[in-house]
């Protein structure tokens, strides 16, 4: 009988990919391909990161032949980058001390050629996906990042408060542009722009003279910008110098993730509507760099013409490198219950799946693309991460293509196969009496073999059933590899990951349908996918138990409320419980009117949230908190102390309420807390992660066990033969 430790040990040692390119220095038949992974080291609680360089010989029309070199551990290094034509590469390097020192590293043939220490120039490097940037022109002479602004020594300046940008970005306040000149080894900070804008994901003009990047508007009031696609943006220009700042979007007021067409003739980019909810569909558009014209290559999908079509694009940022040809791009996005690998025509905006469901039934995910090759990666819910080549074959016009997919690697941890090879996966869609827009991806244990089953952590005939919704709400999860589930399903559990109405993936009416009915919609809905399960005779039906994060706690509290007895057990984390007491200490104000159909407007904020009387009664009904003391099943909150996105007092204020009840009552309620410091909403430092997720299995494993006083002695009795949507072959999903 494997413990949650143990499960967890083995799958953190398989590696993740966070990025993939083809070198300059590769050939028609031989490719070079710098890969990036990371993997937790449970020792030291850290991430490690390192690269690998394997070369794949590709004669045309065969199977690769691939060679892997050894990997390099990273160390140090923020970021790195090769120049166009492969002849220099940089790094951003932060040195940790008594002082942290900062370093731009020029490489050439295997050595440091320059070393700029520019400590004394800024802060830290920003390296995430919404501000950070490394990027050469096209001529070799000019390296691009972004910084934080050194902070001010002035005796009464360094006092003012500047917010900053709130979840994951706590203390970061003013990214800047920094210019390297390779010509004279100058390191220029660009002066602040007009309009008080952050810039982020810069990228040089085609003459290498300007930078087009996106900048992020800050005034009147700072929101937090990680996961919400909402925010004012507009795309803008400045000389490399800092002079000639124009803004290249002035009649949107979204636009973000530049990406210029190889000859630079045109720019594409996303753009999201404003307010509202944090994530919803895009529109790809593209601006015309000679004559500044903007139209509209993909629009928004109200709703799939058929239950299988285009939902629409559901993307973060555009993939670094995304053109393929001087009239395609290819993007990965969000489509229903997976993620898949789309090609883009910015003239005449066809779109064409390369990944369809019938053969990739899980998550594809861009790394790269040029002209001849695409890199991606892909994974089920019960099979790792593999690194994929794709041979890119034009058709006789050299407009309509076509993608021969071959496999470069795949996980070599031979002890982690044991905890995710003997379980199956499906899609339950099409519930009866529910709309088209609910999804789960449901994880059944072990297959049909009933031993495994009986000698598992939690034992009986048939498995317990977790009903697990994710967050957001305007998220979604697909089917792809996710540790915490095998960790629940390697010790007897099945799994649904619940994908409400208000999920990515379905078209803009299905986002907009929850507005306004969460807690009542979602919960309905989490609810109905678990009697749906339930039904089929696949699980045990007196064994239900949920989790949740952030809205997916908020969803947990609201279902300990809504079916008090429906459940055994339940792990909250970092949930929201009272949205009106939230509004005015999370980075997200806005979200509290949003998802409640209020209206917030973020060019002109409200100067003292929730002072409405009804607007406070209109947050507070919709709150867990309302209906707490109709809690009874055992509960484990998870909190991250740094949370900036939903704040620790949320959880607390609810754990204590359900204190008092419980001694009011004197009752022997179960209510547990845990606190996870140095980590934040998403609990995804490498001791919050793994030590939370030990917690949580332990926690429902308590409670669901088939010696436990409350679970029935027929959740022992012979477990019947019966299948939700079994696994095809290979492991693919079955769809129900």
């Amino acid at each position: 009988m494997a413990t949650p430790q143990e499960i967890f040990k083995a799958l953190a040692a398989i590696p993740s990919y966070s990025g993939a390119t083809i070198l300059p220095n590769s050939t028609d038949s031989t490719l070079n391909i710098q890969v990036s992974y990371s993997q937790r080291d449970l020792e030291r609680n850290v991430r490690r990161k390192f690269t690998r360089t394997v070369v794949a010989s590709v004669a045309e029309k065969s199977i690769p032949l691939i060679l892997n070199g050894p990997s390099v551990d990273t160390g140090d290094a923020i970021a790195q980058l090769t120049s166009p034509s492969g002849a220099l590469s940089v790094t951003l390097r932060s040195v940790a001390g008594e002082k942290k020192k900062h370093f731009v590293e020029i490489w050439a043939d295997g050595s440091i050629l320059h070393l700029l220490e520019t400590t004394a120039l800024h802060d830290d490097f920003y390296a995430d996906s919404t501000f950070g940037t490394l990027e050469w022109s096209k001529d070799e002479t000019k390296v691009v990042y972004v910084a934080e602004r050194k902070k001010t020594e002035d005796a009464v300046e360094k006092y003012n408060y500047k917010p900053d940008w709130g979840e994951t970005f706590t203390g970061k306040r003013e990214p800047t542009l920094v210019v390297v000149n390779l010509d004279n080894f100058e390191v220029k900070v660009l002066d602040r722009l007009d309009g008080d804008t952050s810039p982020g994901q810069a990228i040089f003009s085609h003459d290498s003279k300007s930078l087009i990047f996106t900048g992020y508007l800050r005034n009147p009031q700072f929101f937090g910008i990680v996961y919400c696609q909402n925010r004012l943006t507009g795309l803008y220009q400045v000389n490399v110098d800092g002079s000639g700042f124009k803004h290249l979007t002035p009649t949107l007021k979204s636009a973000r993730s530049p990406r210029l067409s190889a000859d630079g003739s045109t720019l594409v980019f996303l753009s999201n509507t404003v307010n509202g909810p944090h994530a919803s569909c895009a529109k790809l558009l593209k601006l015309d760099i000679a004559s500044g014209k903007v139209s509209t290559v993909v629009d928004i999908v109200r709703k799939p013409e058929a239950a299988s079509g285009f939902p629409g694009l559901y993307i973060d940022q555009l993939p670094r490198d995304t053109w393929v040809s001087a009239s395609k791009i290819f993007v990965s996005s969000s489509y229903r219950s997976r993620k898949t690998l789309l090609s883009i025509d910015v003239n005449t905006g066809a779109i064409e799946e390369l990944t369809p469901a019938s053969q990739y039934p899980g998550t594809t995910n861009i790394l790269f693309a040029n002209s001849k090759w695409v890199l991606t990666t892909y994974s089920t819910p019960t099979e790792p991460w593999i690194l994929i080549l794709g041979r890119i074959e034009y058709e006789k016009d050299n407009i309509d293509l076509k993608v021969k997919f071959f496999s470069l690697e795949n996980s070599k941890v031979e002890k982690a196969k044991a905890y995710y090879q003997p379980h199956s996966w499906s899609i339950v869609h099409k519930i009866p009496g529910q709309l088209d827009s609910l999804e789960a991806i449901f994880i059944e244990p072990f297959k049909s073999n009933a031993s495994a089953q009986v000698s598992s952590a939690v034992s009986g005939a048939k498995p317990p059933l977790v009903i697990f919704p994710h967050g957001g709400p305007h998220s979604g999860f697909a089917a792809e590899f996710s540790i915490l589930n095998l960790v629940l399903v390697g010790l007897g559990f099945a799994v649904a990951n619940v994908n409400f109405t208000g999920s990515l993936g379905y078209g803009q009416d299905s986002v907009e349908a929850l507005v306004g009915r969460v807690g009542e919609l979602d919960v309905n809905e989490c609810l109905a996918v678990r009697d749906h399960i339930l039904s089929t005779g696949v699980v045990d039906t007196e064994r239900t138990v949920v989790t949740g994060g952030s809205h997916g706690g908020f969803l947990t509290a609201h279902l300990l409320a809504k079916d008090p007895t429906g459940f055994k057990a339940a792990v909250l984390r970092n949930p929201v419980t009272d949205i009106p007491a939230m509004a005015n200490i999370t980075d997200i104000t806005d979200w509290c009117y949003a998802v409640n159909d209020l209206p917030f407007d973020m060019e002109a904020p409200p100067t003292a949230s929730i002072s409405d009387p009804e607007v406070f009664k209109r947050l507070r009904a919709a709150s867990p908190m309302e209906h707490v003391e109709k809690v009874t099943a055992p509960s484990l909150l998870l909190i991250g102390a740094g949370d900036r996105r939903v704040p620790p007092s949320q959880g607390f204020s609810w754990w204590q309420a359900r204190q008092n009840k419980i001694k009011k009552d004197q009752s022997h309620g179960v209510n547990r807390i845990q606190v996870f410091e140095g980590t934040g909403h998403a609990l995804d430092s490498v001791e919050a992660e793994s030590n939370s997720a030990y917690s949580l299995a332990n926690f429902l494993v308590e409670f669901t066990r088939v010696d436990h006083p409350s679970v029935p002695a027929s959740s022992a009795a012979g477990r019947e033969e019966a299948a939700v949507g079994r696994q095809g072959e290979g492991g693919r999903g079955a769809f129900i």
